[in-house]
């Protein structure tokens, strides 16, 4: 299950701006995963329950956006979403390049610090 490692990845993205940001309480961690990234949403979220216990992140809301595979055709430009039905306007086989669905990355972190009560790192 290499989600766990690509979890602790994510904590210590999470630990690092904690520090930069003077949070002592995390609340809220958004991560996006494209549908090609490799990996498994619920194993993630089974990862964080184990990161996150005893840490600063306990009890916070962990959420996933899932990014669809989309791409264009590089001679037409015609969008195609997914990996079936790759038809474009042009002849022959279109010339695929992949526009989203590869991401995976936090997109936000939230939480308290004793200073100001709440803060969102980017």
């Amino acid at each position: 299950m290499h989600e766990l490692s690509i979890m602790q990845g994510v904590f210590d993205i999470v630990l690092d701006n904690a520090e930069k940001h003077s949070l002592t309480k995390i609340t809220k961690i958004n991560i996006v995963v494209g549908e090609i990234s490799g990996v498994e949403p619920e194993a993630l979220d089974f990862a964080f329950s184990y990161f996150a216990r005893g840490s600063i992140a306990e009890g916070a809301e962990f959420s996933i956006t899932r990014v669809p595979l989309t791409g264009r055709c590089r001679r037409c430009g015609e969008k195609l979403q997914g990996l079936v039905n790759l038809e474009c306007k042009c002849e022959g086989p279109p010339a695929y390049e992949m526009l989203t669905g590869t991401e995976l990355y936090v997109n936000t972190i939230a939480g308290e610090n004793e200073e100001d009560g709440y803060d969102e790192a980017d």
